[in-house]
């Protein structure tokens, strides 16, 4: 884990998913951590979020008998930190969301998406979207400025509540406001978008993109077609097509 500079201004982001967390080439939003095993420590351990100390969580572990035994029967030395890692690693590396509508396409299965969807991958291509977001996550390999054809003044103490991405660790000019290009797999599913969590809708992430990444403006056709595609990208998890969470009975 990358040294962080202290301040006293925790900020606020909005929780990326673990889905295909494996196939990113960083975790984290501005790349503060080397790998899954440091970022599980911090959250379990950073008082602000789980707030454990490993002689509490050893403790717990080793006090259980089912997770004592099941660490025994798959670790040599059983319950220790490196291996209670491990474990969390091997499961989020097990997350994955495969044979979507457009992977199934991409292996030939020309219905598997409309001719609407079709129209807004190539949108998604023309438009220049591939050149940050590619990769078999779509995303989630390489850092890219937010807001590359947008930058307002600020004042000074609006400068104070800027999140400088990976700036804040990097402490290299050319690294303010540059952030983690998101994956694109199952985006449909993971609102609000953004580091900041700001845009509520894909529609308006679409919107926002081509603006301040693309200085494009975009028509509401545009974008219908792009939300499209986008929908594409919606995977299957142990078999079963991922879908929103039902809707509160009332």
């Amino acid at each position: 884990m990358r040294a962080e500079p202290r301040n006293n201004l925790r900020r606020m982001r909005n929780t990326p998913t673990v889905f295909n967390v494996v196939f990113n080439g960083y975790v984290t939003w501005d790349g503060a951590f080397d790998g899954l095993g440091p970022l599980t420590e911090k959250v379990l351990t950073d008082p602000a979020l789980m707030a454990n100390t490993w002689p509490e969580i050893l403790t717990r572990i080793r006090a259980d008998p089912e997770l004592a035994r099941r660490f025994g029967e798959n670790y040599r030395l059983g319950a220790t930190r490196e291996n209670v890692l491990d474990a969390f690693e091997q499961f989020l590396r097990s997350l994955t969301t495969p044979n979507s509508r457009f992977d199934r396409w991409l292996r030939g299965q020309t219905d598997a998406i409309s001719e609407d969807e079709l129209r807004g991958y190539g949108l998604f291509k023309n438009f220049g979207c591939v050149s940050c977001h590619q990769g078999v996550n779509v995303g989630g390999n390489l850092f890219q400025k937010f807001g590359v054809f947008w930058n307002p003044e600020r004042t000074e103490e609006q400068k104070l509540l800027v999140d400088w991405g990976k700036f804040r660790w990097s402490r290299d000019e050319r690294d303010r406001e540059v952030f983690r290009v998101p994956p694109l797999r199952n985006v449909e599913l993971t609102a609000p978008y953004f580091h900041d969590g700001k845009a509520p809708r894909l529609e308006t992430a679409v919107r926002a993109m081509a603006q301040v990444q693309l200085d494009r403006r975009t028509t509401p056709e545009e974008e219908r077609l792009l939300v499209a595609f986008l929908r594409t990208l919606t995977g299957e998890y142990k078999g079963q097509p991922l879908a929103p969470p039902a809707a509160p009975e009332r």
